[in-house]
Parts: C-alpha cells; structure tokens; sequence
C-alpha cells in the first residue's frame, strides 16, 4: 500500500522572553533567502544513498525521496499530475535515483546553482523552462501555483499545500501512515481549513471535526457518546483531558494540523473512554525564508494580530527556526463579558547529521476574561426562560485568569536500515486564578424564584510531564516486507485546586428577570463551602508495540497492545481559616499494574484506489473514586469494554481526496451504579459512594467523511455520523447530549479564469435534538421530574476572499449567517445553558512574503 469592559496590563514571563525574541530577530535577518552552497550541493549530490521508494505517484515518490535524501524538490503541481513511478530501491545518488524515479514518465529533474531540484515535462523543454531555468524568453502569462517540497512535507505538513484533507498522519501508530493504512476513522483540521474559518482555539477546531461535539469551553469533548480524555502533541504520549484543571486553551496560531481518531485508542492514549484521541501537530521551521502577518477586525470590537515568521539560520539550512506571535482583544457578545489572549511561540530545529533531526522549542499563552459566564438555568419544569440572548449571569467584579506554558523537546534518527527513533517529551504547566460568580437554580414558574447567587475565589494548577520513547521499522520474513513498532511512554499529572466561597453565597436570591449585580461580602468566607484537592494526579507508564504483516500485496493485517501502569492520587482538605490553613478530610491513592491491552485490525486492498477494514481495540477505564459499599467504601474495578469497526477508505484523485465509510459497535462494562442499600454521599470530584459495578453502556452508528479536492480549485470537507448509544441498566439513552444525527460541511472554491483572484465558501453544522431529564428537590425533600429538549438545527457560516496582490490577501468571515438561536451548550434546569453566538463578522488582512 501506498504512504500516503476593564482592560489590564499585559505581561509576559521574563525567562521566557529573551530566547523567544532572539529568535524572533534572527528569523527577521533571514527574510533574504539563503542558498545552499555549489559546493555543498554537489558533495551531496555525489554520495551515495540507500532507497526503498515503493511504486506509487509520482508526486509521492518525489515526495518521500526528497525526505530519505535531505533535499528540497520544487515543482507545480500540474507538472507530475496523473504520473506514476516505478520506485525506487538500492544504492544511489542523488542524480541517478532521480533519473531512476523518473524513468519513463516525461518529467526531468534540472538542478539550480543553489542546489535546488526543479521539474519540467520534457516535451516543454522548448519553449520556457519552469522555474527559472535558462530558455528562450516567452509571453507573459500567470503561473500556477508553485509548492516548494522540502524535508518536512513527508510527514504529513499541510501548511501550504491549499487542502482540506492530508494523505499523511500519525495519530493512530507515531509512524508516517496514509488514512487507508489506519484500520479507525480519522479525521484531519488542515492549515488551510484553519485559515479559512479563521480558527484561533483548540475548541473552534474541534467544532469543525465530523462526529464530535464540543460541550462546553471547559475542556469536555465527545465522540460516539463518549468523553474524549487524551490528547497528543506531535504524535507523544498524551496529555490528561478531563477533571485535572487542564482547559485546553491551544492557539491555533502555533499549530499546523488537528487530527482526530475516533474510536478506543487505548493503545497509545492509555486509559480512557472509547471516545476517541486528538493530536495537535506544532508548526516547524520552513526549509525556506518566509513571513506571514495577518489583521482581523469583527464585530463587538474583536481585533486580532498574527506574526509568523520562518526560515534557515545558516547558510546550509541545516538549522532552522520559527517565531508565531497572537494577540487578541475582545468584547463580548455576553454582558459584562471581555477578553485578552497575548500568545508566543518559538521553535527551533536542526540537523545534527544527515538523519539526525532535533526539535525544541516553547510556548506561551494568556487568557485574561473580564465576567463569568457559566450559562443559563430554565424553569424547573424544563421550559427555557426566553431572555435575551446576550444574557450572562455574571458581575463587574468577577473575572478569569488562565496562564499556559510549554516546553518540548524532540529527536528522530534515521538509520541506513530505515529503521528510526523518536523521542518526544513536553512540560506543560498552567495555572488559573478566578473570582467567580453564577446565578443558578430551578426557576420557579408561579413565584420566578429559585435561583441563588454563588460566588467565591477559585485557583488551581496543573503540571504535566510525558515522555516518548519508540523504533520502528521495517523487516523481511517469508519473501515479504513487514513494519515493527515498539515504544514507551510515561505521563504524569499533578495539579491542585481551591475553592474559597464567600460567606453569603447561596444565600441572596436573584430575580431572573429583572437583574440587579450582587456585591458579596469580599473577604469573608464559608468555610463550611469551601475545600482544597491537592495533591490529586495520575501517573501512566506502558510499553506498547505494533506490528504491520504484509501477508500479500493487497492483504495487511496489524497487531499490537499495550501494558501499562496506573496510579492515582488525591486528598481533598477541609479549609479551616481565610489564611489556608487545611486539615485533611480524605485520602484516596489506587494503582492498577500490568494491564493489557489488546488492538487489531485487517486491511484489504480492492484495487489501487480502494480499502476494506476490520478492527478491535479494548477498553480500559479506571474509576478510582466510585467506591463500593459499606462506607468508606474501596475504590471500583476499572470499566472494560470492545470497541469494533469496519468500513472502507478510498484515496482519489492522486490522494487529494479522502473518503471513508465505517460502521461501529462500542460495548463498555462495569459502569458504576448506585447502589440502593446504602445512602448515597455524592461528591463532585472526591470519592463517592456506594456503587455497584454493573452498568452497561453501547454505542452503535455509522460515519460517512469525503475530505480534499473535489475538482479543480473546490475543496471540500464534509462529514454525517448517525449515533444511537444505550444504558442497558436503566434502559434509556446513555448521552443525551450527543445527537443522534450530525453533519458537518466545510468548502471553498476558487472562480476559473479572470475571476481566479475571488474564492468563496462556507460551513455549516446540522444536528438533530438534544434533550436532558432529571429531578429537582424541593422543600421538605419532595421531588419533580424535569425533561427539556433542544430541537435540531443548522447553523451557517459564510466565507468571501479576494487575493488583491501576489501577496496580499482580504477575506470576510459571516459566522451564523441566518442568526440562529440555539444552545451552544445544554445543560441542566441548575445551570450550565450556553447561548450561542449571533450573526457576527470579521474581517482579515493577510499578506505573505
């Protein structure tokens, strides 16, 4: 198979500042581009190098020959359309495996004085050369689209090749494979997809991904009905989504792809539901000097500002770097609601020999919130409350502060025997200080009380550490070639949080309808309300493996699992006085040791084109803090479950589009359930009781995703998942807040002809119903049964460009065009309904140089 309102001082941490700016400056010195020495260039050219270039496009086959030789290849796209190579294999240099690639397919390869390859169809060698090579002058015309290949496209970049689809990822086995090879759904946010809906977070890039459904902007995700709770960075060991305080706030000003996984991915993310992974994939150096800034400026006074500059630090090219700096200033669509995100990024890379890469590199990001705005309650029978729309239960005073840093390191070596190590490792820490404020509680329909204000101060931290550790490579048994995966990997997570509330919170009542800001007695706590959890963590280690059989030209079949290790900690402490003095209330500490497990799959080529699937992947689930009875209680077995997929993939179109269909089944055991022989003592976060592990939860749909080029200058990516997931123990929906219908459609198309310089687009999301049923308790401990249902919608985006120079860009973004109301996110009669947002418009100015 084929690889395919108050505004406040900005700061910045001054350790990180100086190594961020000097890259910054050297990156602005290297504008000019730098050219690789004549002499260099041919003492590369000459010696001689082991190949194994599988028969294939030709546009792949330059591709990965470009990346195994070091080299920077430039071609137009037209030049090797619709042409096929016979591979390569064996000892050659640079020259000769070249002209073996292109043996019989009319192209040839002419090197400029700088060292660059450059490609043009034989039967044109008369007229003018492409690229600048020496010929007879010819007519003026536009040129196409020039697309500089270099050592980082073969690992799936999407940074500049204009799709909405990659024919390379690493998300599902951290080695480089095509979306067919990857027996699990996968979908893939590009560059360019990013650009064009204007994506500035982690969450707005998500909302874009077929068959998931972002919650709320506190982190939760999901996928086939389940949270997602892991994700990578650049394909490493994953990061603890969920209740450890970490709220992914990623500027996507840093990143050149989102790739999701959907489906159990135990394998390589450890514990965690059957929901799925994410794979954030950094932005690196460029192998050629290059600067791009853009301006936006939208509705409710939303200016934003990107620098983004790359390129060689030596004349050799051999070090490389990347500055990205963001800033964003907002007001709010939501009252009392404003926002400030100052965010920096720095990378550097170099090539410690010629299959030696290292990678390092650090970020910074600030979110500085005026308001809270934590949602909506409704009525206590279910019935929305009908308010306007900007409506935020929230006070001048309070605010939210969230700082995120990050540190990584990586290093590849290529051996002469294609086989290569990884190393991947990140720090990340965060820390988030708040001064909140909600207004929540059942609306009583005759009396319109209910609601209480609740307030406090709130800080928390959270500190991650994972490390990456993998070969892989390919062998030969029995007359035919096969891959090998073997890696280690370790996550640890240590965070804390507090919660101070003030003495009158839950006790003053708010009218809904006619609000008046709440002033709480600052500096006075209930402590009886208020409580700390620290430390409270995990900590993963595995081994895992994978092994890819070739039993036949058409018949793959892969292999793997995993044993790790698990350990979780947390004590939650009473907090005793307003100076934090804390005694202990509890202490929870569990491990789980050498568990397996298991994943396969089975891919079958139907022709050149098209795949058939197969796969299993285990489920493996911890829940440390479901304890059974008697009181104190000991923590739950961990949930298992199957997650099994089957379907087909296709690459068309010389692998510029994309197409899957599969079908799922999710069977998960052991889900706690409440057991009626003891009194229930819920908890939010710390050890509840009593639970009776018998619960069983399924998931069952199918998803249909065409992603990339669909003709000529119309790209496209659109996605249909069809949901239906079950309790079994109580028969009735398992997530209610996933729908069982959803679809998602992005797309731009670029006019032919004279009206080449206008593109257009847009987006949209169609959903059917979310509903939610509970019971409130009222005085005296009688309870009412409440059910709510959002009906489906279809929310509309709008996109307009016009490129008014080589360089320049302007483009117009019409977000929810038709101004639909709907919830963002749905929660519960309490609280936690999110408005979405009205019609809204921005407006960019791009220039790239």
């Amino acid at each position: 198979m084929a690889h395919r309102p108050a505004r406040h001082c900005r700061t910045l941490p001054l350790s990180f500042l100086p190594s961020a700016l000097a890259l910054a400056v050297a990156q602005l010195g290297a504008v000019a581009p730098l050219l690789v020495t004549s002499g260099a260039a041919q003492a590369q050219a000459a010696s001689a190098r082991s190949f194994d270039i599988p028969a294939g496009p030709l546009e792949d086959a330059l591709n990965r020959f470009g990346q195994d030789a070091g080299l920077v290849l430039a071609f137009a796209p037209e030049t090797v359309a619709g042409l096929r190579s016979g591979g390569l294999k064996g000892s050659h240099s640079v020259r000769s495996g070249l002209d073996a690639l292109l043996q019989g397919t009319g192209v040839r390869a002419v090197q400029q004085p700088n060292g660059v390859y450059v490609f043009q169809r034989q039967a044109a060698a008369s007229g003018a050369d492409v690229l600048g090579a020496a010929a007879a002058p010819a007519p003026a015309r536009s040129l196409a689209e020039i697309r500089v290949q270099a050592r980082r496209d073969a690992n799936g970049t999407t940074e500049g090749t204009g799709s909405y689809t990659n024919q390379i990822t690493s998300i599902a086995s951290k080695t480089d494979q095509s979306l067919r090879e990857i027996p699990q759904s996968v979908s893939v946010i590009t560059r360019q997809l990013m650009d064009d809906k204007k994506v500035v977070d982690v969450e707005q890039a998500l909302a874009l991904t077929p068959g998931v459904i972002v919650a709320d902007n506190s982190g939760r995700y999901f996928s086939r009905g389940f949270q997602v709770t892991s994700m990578q960075m650049d394909g490493g060991a994953p990061l603890a989504l969920g209740a450890y305080t970490y709220q992914p706030q990623q500027e996507m000003a840093f990143y050149d792809r989102v790739e999701v996984m959907r489906g159990a991915s135990g394998l390589l993310g450890g514990v965690g539901d059957p929901g799925g992974i994410i794979n954030l994939v950094r932005k690196k150096p460029l192998a050629r000097a290059q600067v791009d800034v853009s301006l936006s400026a939208g509705s409710w006074d939303h200016r934003r500002t990107e620098l983004d500059v790359t390129g060689p630090l030596n004349a050799e090219r051999s070090v490389r770097g990347r500055a990205v700096l963001a800033y964003q200033d907002a007001d709010s669509y939501f009252d009392y609601v404003s926002i400030e995100k100052p965010s920096l990024y720095g990378v550097l890379e170099a090539d410690l020999t010629p299959d030696t890469l290292l990678t390092v590199g650090a970020s910074y990001g600030k979110v500085k919130q005026t308001g809270d705005y934590g949602g909506l309650p409704r009525f206590s029978d279910g019935r929305r409350l009908g308010l306007p729309g900007n409506t935020a239960f929230s006070n001048p005073w309070s605010f939210f502060h969230y700082e995120n840093q990050e540190v990584f390191a990586q290093l590849a070596h290529r051996f002469d025997n294609h086989w290569q190590l990884k190393l991947n490792a990140s720090h990340a820490q965060t820390e988030q200080n708040r001064m909140w404020s909600s207004l929540s509680g059942p609306v009583n329909p005759q009396t319109l009380t209910g609601p209480l204000w609740r307030g406090g101060v709130l800080d928390s931290s959270n500190t991650q550490d994972i490390v990456d550790l993998n070969l892989s490579g390919p062998f030969s048994a029995l007359g035919r070639r096969h891959e090998l995966l073997l890696g280690l990997d370790w996550q640890r997570v240590r965070s804390h949080w507090q919660n101070l509330s003030f003495a009158d919170s839950a006790q003053v009542g708010g009218n809904v309808f006619d609000l008046q800001p709440w002033t709480p007695q600052f500096g006075q706590y209930n402590l009886g309300l208020s409580e700390r959890y620290a430390p409270w963590g995990q900590e993963q280690v595995g081994g895992y493996g994978v092994l890819r059989l070739n039993p036949s030209d058409r018949l793959h079949v892969i292999a793997g699992a995993r044993v790790s290790r698990y350990e979780f900690t947390q004590t939650i402490s009473n907090i005793l006085d307003t100076a934090g003095t804390t005694a202990p209330r509890s202490a929870k500490s569990f491990e789980e040791s050498s568990k397996v497990t298991p994943y396969g799959g089975v891919i079958y080529d139907l022709n050149a084109q098209w795949s058939a699937y197969v796969s299993y992947s285990s489920i493996f689930k911890p829940q440390a803090l479901m304890m059974s009875g008697p009181l104190p209680g000991t923590p739950l077995d961990p949930i298992k479950g199957r997650s099994y997929e089957a379907g087909v993939k296709g690459e068309l179109m010389d692998g510029k589009l994309n197409a899957t269909f599969s079908v799922f089944n999710v069977e998960r055991t052991g889900t706690a359930v409440l057991d009626t022989r003891y009194t229930a003592t819920p908890s939010l976060w710390g050890a509840a009781c009593c639970y009776l592990p018998q619960g069983k939860v399924t998931s069952q749909g199918f998803d249909v995703e065409v992603g990339g080029q669909l003709a000529a200058g119309w790209q496209v990516a659109a996605g249909y998942t069809f949901n239906e997931t079950r309790d079994k123990t109580e028969s009735k929906v398992f997530s209610s807040i996933t729908p069982r219908h959803l679809f998602k459609l992005s797309t731009a198309y670029t006019l032919p002809g004279e009206w080449s310089r206008w593109r257009v687009g847009g987006s949209g999301r169609v959903q059917s119903a979310q509903f939610v049923s509970g019971t409130v308790t009222g005085a005296g401990g009688s309870s009412q049964p409440y059910d709510f249902t959002q009906p489906g919608h279809a929310v509309w985006d709008l996109m307009l460009q016009y490129r008014i120079a080589p360089n320049w860009s302007l483009s117009l973004n019409v977000n929810n065009v038709l101004d639909k109301r709907y919830y963002q996110t749905v929660g519960t009669v309490f609280s936690g309904n999110m408005q979405g947002l009205p019609r809204n418009a921005m407006v960019t100015l791009r220039g790239t140089f």
